[in-house]
């Protein structure tokens, strides 16, 4: 019966057209510290959820703080279960600070959690993952695994994120976001090497819009299956025009010009 609500809560995550899906990111602010765009993410959310993005990932606390709004939109939402704190001892450890059952009772559709493949504490990340993995199969709950390559001369070269992203999907990730690998090419040696969903890890905010949306349009073009943006959305000076403009690429599989004309 597991497996039932497994695909169930996983069909709230994917656009039912497209089967890709757009990640509003939103666990910055203990890793990174209020940033802007999310200082309040009440006011956040309470504008991106009228653009009906797919879904949102953060911490349980500001779940708590934005859920009406999650009700008012019947937008679904995963709960980030895992914290670093760049400022703390350990900026390379991603340790466990939520469970399973407590995102399944706050009402998630899933859960969300990092691995660092590279640092000192990589095995200890690897048995959180492995722990949360069989956790997520006995309730029922779908997981994305957030896998980086870290520490390496180049933590984006394609040799390391698609090594990454089949670690998580061998571990037992419904979903992998992970690197942008530089072009189409090498971002579809990843799909191809994963055999569970990939998506792409939006990062920093881009200088160019236009950038941003290259970089979109070789991951869908190789195999990826959305986005999990946070900065180039919410920092964005028009964040309801920069999510349609997301959605031609990522549902419409358009054009970066296409994308560009969502922002007049």
């Amino acid at each position: 019966m597991s497996q039932i609500g497994k695909e169930v809560r996983l069909a709230k995550l994917l656009n039912p057209k497209s089967k890709n899906s757009i990640v509003v990111a939103m666990d910055h602010a203990p890793v990174l510290g209020p940033l802007p765009g999310i200082v309040d993410p009440r006011e956040t959310v309470k504008l991106i959820a009228k653009g009906n993005p797919d879904t949102f990932f953060m911490p349980c606390g500001a779940v708590k703080q934005v859920y009406p709004y999650f009700v008012e939109n019947q937008t679904s939402f995963m709960v980030s279960i895992d914290v670093c704190v760049e400022m703390g001892p350990e900026p390379n450890y991603f340790m466990l600070s939520d469970t399973v059952m407590h995102a399944l009772e706050l009402g998630a559709s899933g859960v969300s959690m990092h691995v660092l493949i590279g640092p000192e504490k990589t095995s200890d990340m690897l048995k959180g993952l492995t722990k949360v993995s069989i956790e997520c199969d006995n309730l029922g709950m779908p997981l994305m695994a957030i896998m980086y390559p870290r520490g390496f001369k180049n933590d984006y070269a394609v040799e390391h994120v698609k090594w990454a992203a089949r670690v998580g999907a061998e571990l037992g990730a419904d979903i992998v976001k992970t690197y942008y690998t530089g072009s189409k090419e090498t971002f579809a040696e990843v799909t191809e090497a994963c055999p569970v969903p990939v998506m792409l890890s939006g990062g920093a905010f881009a200088k160019e819009p236009s950038d941003f949306f290259m970089m979109l349009k070789n991951v869908i073009d190789g195999g990826g299956r959305g986005v999990a943006v946070g900065r180039n959305l919410w920092q964005y000076k028009e964040p309801l025009k920069m999510l349609e403009a997301i959605k031609v690429i990522v549902h419409e599989k358009g054009s970066v010009e296409q994308a560009m004309e969502e922002l007049k």
